[in-house]
């Protein structure tokens, strides 16, 4: 019997993989993903916005960016994702039944965030999330340990993995907080290990060349993320917490959410206890699951927050759930159950088909403003389509500008913001081999702050293009006519979805710059 739910797990995890590969190949890449590439391109100890592990990992599966393309970028959350619904598996495995494994895969595979957001596209969480995962295994080592020598090498593990989810993504701090907040609350024999301080101190140490970095730079990172959760100057918003409710609600699958919820409730009305499971596991797992929640939902209350900021956060409750279910199964409700995890799967396939057929053929726009100067605003479909068709005319029309003797071949791309010029570095100046330089502020343009160093300044009298999507428009006017003697709109490009018109790009000339641009450090940008 144990063999069987092995071999379903195997299959669950190949069919997975494929189906996440068939899509990487299928879409371009999203404005989040191409920005990480930055990360890839200039290694760094860290960046503005995030750690540089995910910039590592985009290096290794391109082959050290010999192999730049959708799938390869991807290449690394999918085999992340795989070894990560394996690894909760093996944790469901190892405190309860094959069984319960198999079901926590089925969990984990069902829910959008793990499977799809963090699983297929290549982001901070893809990477932090399997030393999250190797950290809550370590942790359930700990509490159910019953010799010191497991409970002294696990501890030394953890701060490993909690280090490494640091330096993916820094909110796995919050580990320590749920681990320290289950010694402090439950088993405060843990203070007088000496393991228990050495493991903060592995910690500290895997995170030091983020605090270098930051201590050079001026703590601007900190800075940033800062003003984002500062709630002091900030009155409720219930728009914001709607936001917020409703996207976690449909990142971790609403059919998932309400069986959380249920078990949940069946757990404190049995006062936590599951059989065969230790009660400490439970309360272990509910210290690093609901806080990370709650804060995330306190804090929408004042700012705008991102449905993802709680996602690894629910990790805990699918160990949860599959134990309860694994009991349940036991009390023959054997059809039931497998009843509601096909329809837990099913949902998040049927919500990736949309999305693609979505992106790819949707007849016009989704969701957005129709009138011709802002054409496509707020269709988020557009983050993922249209990006090599642009590529493919730009370079028709550059290069009838450099035969006609308007632009040079050495002319730049300026850019104003991380998005779209994310996606500009990636789609158009990295394969047209055209250098790209920021100017704005630096809340805006992020790591091209620093990309900026690694390219030659704009020289007085220099030319440069700009480009403007219609869904996103900024009037270069506006921005840059202190600093060129002349710009003006040269080609108006359609972008076209089932042969109507979704989104137009102005490309603009900007003739004679007055002055170098592009040289400043990144602590001389404004904020």
């Amino acid at each position: 019997m144990e063999n069987e739910y092995r071999i379903k797990l195997r299959w669950l995890i190949i069919v997975a993989t494929v189906i996440r590969c068939i899509f990487a190949s299928f879409m371009e890449l999203g404005n989040d993903e191409v920005y990480y590439f930055t990360y890839a391109q200039q290694l760094d100890w860290n960046h503005f916005d995030h750690p540089p592990m995910v910039g590592l990992v985009i290096r290794f599966f391109t082959l050290n960016l010999h192999w730049v393309n959708e799938f390869s970028m991807r290449l690394g959350a999918i085999a992340l994702s795989a070894f990560n619904t394996w690894l909760i598996a093996r944790i469901a495995c190892q405190l309860m039944s094959p069984r319960a494994g198999l079901i926590a895969a089925i969990l984990y595979t069902a829910s959008l965030y793990s499977s799809i957001i963090s699983g297929l596209f290549i982001l901070p969480d893809s990477v932090a999330n399997t030393f999250w995962l190797a950290s809550l295994w370590s942790m359930l080592c700990i509490v159910n340990a019953e010799d010191n020598r497991t409970k002294n090498n696990q501890l030394l593990l953890l701060g490993l993995w909690i280090g490494l989810a640091c330096l993916s993504k820094v909110h796995a701090i919050s580990l320590w907080v749920g681990f320290f907040a289950y010694v402090l609350i439950f088993d405060r024999r843990f203070f007088g290990l000496k393991n228990f301080y050495f493991s903060m101190l592995i910690t500290g140490i895997c995170i030091l060349p983020i605090l270098v970095w930051n201590y050079q730079h001026e703590f601007i990172t900190w800075k940033f993320h800062g003003e984002r959760v500062n709630i002091l100057d900030s009155g409720f918003r219930w728009d914001f917490f709607a936001q917020a409710f409703f996207g976690q609600l449909f990142y971790n699958n609403p059919f998932l959410v309400y069986l959380y919820v249920v078990i949940l409730v069946l757990l404190f009305k049995n006062r936590l206890k599951i059989y065969g499971l230790s009660p400490k596991s439970i309360l272990l797992l509910l210290c690093c699951s609901l806080p990370i929640i709650a804060l995330t939902m306190g804090l929408s209350l004042f700012r705008q927050t991102l449905p993802h900021w709680s996602g690894a956060g629910f990790f805990a409750l699918m160990l949860i759930s599959a134990f309860w279910i694994d009991r349940r199964v036991e009390l023959n409700s054997i059809p039931k159950i497998r009843k509601i995890l096909n329809l837990q799967l099913s949902f998040t396939l049927v919500v990736m088909l949309l999305a693609v057929l979505a992106i790819k053929w949707y007849p016009g726009n989704l969701f957005a403003v129709a009138n011709a100067e802002e054409l496509g605003k707020g269709d988020v479909t557009l983050d993922m389509f249209g990006w090599q068709d642009l590529m493919e005319e730009f370079a028709q029309v550059r290069s009838a500008d450099i035969e006609q003797g308007e632009m040079r071949a050495e002319d730049v791309l300026l850019v104003d913001n991380w998005y779209p010029a994310g996606h500009y570095y990636f789609y158009i100046a990295r394969p047209l081999g055209i250098r790209t330089i920021a100017i704005g502020k630096l809340t805006d343009i992020h790591k091209f702050a620093w990309l900026n160093l690694t390219e030659p300044p704009i020289q007085q009298h220099e030319n440069a293009y700009y480009i403007a999507p219609s869904n996103t428009f900024r009037d270069p006017v506006a921005l840059y006519a202190d600093l060129f003697e002349e710009i003006r709109l040269h080609k108006t490009l359609e972008q076209r979805r089932g042969n109507r018109v979704i989104r137009h790009w102005y490309i603009y000339q900007l003739k004679g710059a007055k002055q170098v641009l592009g040289d400043l450090k990144p602590q001389q940008y404004p904020n």
